[in-house]
C-alpha cells in the first residue's frame, strides 16, 4: 500500500523537479505551527504543525499537505497524529474537474496502527467569487486498515467525499469548513475541520481551528470520536 501510495506521488515530484528549473515561483504553499506550554498543578504540551503547497500548471493542480499533532499533560500523551495526502486534479471546463487522491494517517490513539486510502473520481467548484468558494468532489478507491489492538489489516473498498468552504468575512478575515468522508464496509471514517485565518500582514497570519474525527467501528476501550481546538501562527509562501 505505501508502495503504491508513492507511485502516485511520482508525477508531483518529477513535475516539481522540472518546474524549479523553469519557475521556482507558481509553487504557493502555508506552514502552520502551534505550541503551548502550562506548568503548575498540571505540566502540558501541546504541538501542531502543517504544511500545504500547491501548483496550477494549465488543467493540472497539484498538491500536498503534512499535518502532525502531538499533545501530553504530565509525561502522559493523549494526542499522537500525523497524516499526508496528496492530491491531483485535471481540469474538464471551468468548473468541473477529474481527481486522484492518496492519503496515509497514523494516530496512536485511534484504535488504528494507520489508515491508508487511494481513490479516484470527479468534483466540482460550484461557487466562487470574490467572497464564497464551495467545492465539492465523490469518488471511489481502496483503503487499507491495520487495527492496533489485533494486529490484523482490513482491505475494502470506499466511497468518499470531500468537501470545502470558504467565506471571506472581511479584507483580513476568512472562515474555512473542510470535511472528507471515507465510507467503506467496516469502517467510515469522517474528519471535519472548522476554522477562522485572521491576516496579520501580508505573510503572516493567525488560526483558531476545531478539528474532529470520527471512526464508525472502533475496538472497545477506544472514543469514537476525538476533538482538538489549536491556535497556530501561519505563514504563506
Amino acid at each position: 500500500m505505501r508502495f503504491l501510495m508513492m507511485l502516485c506521488l511520482l508525477p508531483m515530484l518529477c513535475n516539481a523537479a522540472e518546474d524549479a528549473q523553469s519557475d521556482a515561483n507558481i509553487w504557493k504553499g502555508e506552514g502552520a505551527l502551534g505550541f503551548a506550554s502550562s506548568s503548575g498543578n498540571s505540566d502540558t504540551e501541546n504541538l501542531n504543525a502543517s504544511l500545504k503547497i500547491s501548483r496550477q500548471h494549465l488543467q493540472w493542480k497539484h498538491s500536498l499537505a503534512l499535518e502532525a499533532i502531538r499533545n501530553q499533560t504530565d509525561n502522559e500523551t493523549s494526542a499522537d497524529r500525523w497524516a499526508i495526502k496528496e492530491r491531483s486534479e485535471y481540469q474538464l471546463d471551468e468548473q468541473s474537474y477529474a481527481f486522484g487522491q492518496a492519503r496515509y494517517e497514523e494516530d496512536k490513539f485511534s484504535g488504528f496502527d494507520h489508515q491508508a486510502s487511494l481513490v479516484l473520481g470527479l468534483g466540482s467548484r460550484f461557487l466562487e467569487d470574490a467572497r464564497h468558494l464551495l467545492d465539492l468532489s465523490l469518488g471511489l478507491g481502496y483503503r487499507s486498515i491495520k487495527n492496533s489492538e489485533s494486529g490484523d489489516s482490513e482491505d475494502n473498498g470506499i466511497v468518499t467525499s470531500d468537501l470545502i468552504y470558504e467565506y471571506k468575512i472581511s479584507e483580513s478575515a476568512t472562515f474555512s469548513e473542510i470535511a472528507l468522508i471515507e465510507a467503506g464496509a467496516d469502517n467510515t471514517f469522517m474528519q471535519s475541520e472548522t476554522a477562522l485565518l485572521t491576516s496579520i500582514n501580508d505573510s503572516l497570519s493567525s488560526k483558531i481551528s476545531y478539528l474532529l474525527k470520527h471512526n464508525s467501528d472502533v475496538p472497545s476501550d477506544v472514543e469514537k470520536t476525538d476533538t482538538i481546538v489549536s491556535i497556530s501562527l501561519v505563514y504563506g509562501f
